[in-house]
């Protein structure tokens, strides 16, 4: 028995014509060259109404992918400084560490046990000198509007990320390690901990809260 099939006319050449869109799009992807797009941010079909013409260039690779020397050496400094944390990745590529930090300040005084459980999220370029450094410590349990509740004052060594998160100021930019031989990550922990300790002294009431706000006073 005979069986007539029917195509759509055109349909293989608009899919070949596509395809070849396609592979073209792959090509100026793969060696940077410039990429238009269209309104509404399209990048196939029609070049005639351009409204953006992107420049050469590739996107920015995550700092693990192109140093994974640098990676290995932050793993085992975090192993032999803070074995407490683990390492995660956030849903936008960037690495972190999480754990509990315990300066045990307030407890010397009060007998109670005051816990900090921070994340330590590294920057999509790390590592770079900024204020603050390229790691961002950000308290999650107590938050910092909790931490502010419980000192009953605002704290003035804290910055705000590019989406209006509040972080820790744990250095300024001309004190961080950002060697192989030491891990930027470890070492702005270690300013975390101190930021903290001088929290609780505050709390315990061995420190001024105007010394703590102090530019230069922790």
């Amino acid at each position: 028995m005979d069986i007539n099939i029917t195509l759509p006319a055109g349909r293989f050449a608009g899919e070949d014509a596509a395809a070849r869109q396609r592979a073209e799009l792959r090509e100026r992807l793969m060696h940077g060259e410039t990429v238009k797009v269209a309104p509404g941010g399209k990048a196939m079909g029609t070049t005639d109404e351009v409204t953006v013409e992107v420049a050469g260039g590739k996107l920015a690779a995550q700092w693990y992918e192109t140093d994974p020397t640098r990676l290995t050496m932050e793993k085992m400094a975090m192993a032999n400084s803070f074995p407490q944390f683990e390492l995660n990745t956030l849903d936008d590529g960037r690495l972190c560490w999480t754990g509990m930090l315990e300066p045990g300040v307030y407890e010397s005084k009060f007998n109670k046990k005051m816990q900090y459980y921070v994340m330590a999220v590294y920057d999509n370029n790390h590592p770079h000198r900024k204020m603050g450094s390229s790691v961002k410590v950000y308290p999650v349990l107590p938050d910092i509007d909790e931490l502010i509740e419980i000192a009953g004052f605002q704290p003035s060594h804290l910055l705000i990320d590019e989406v209006q998160n509040r972080y820790l100021c744990t250095n300024e930019a001309d004190d961080q390690k950002i060697g192989h031989t030491t891990s930027s990550a470890a070492s702005v922990l270690g300013w975390a901990v101190k930021w903290l300790t001088a929290f609780e002294l505050v709390l315990t009431g061995d420190m001024p809260a105007a010394e703590f706000n102090r530019h230069g006073g922790i």
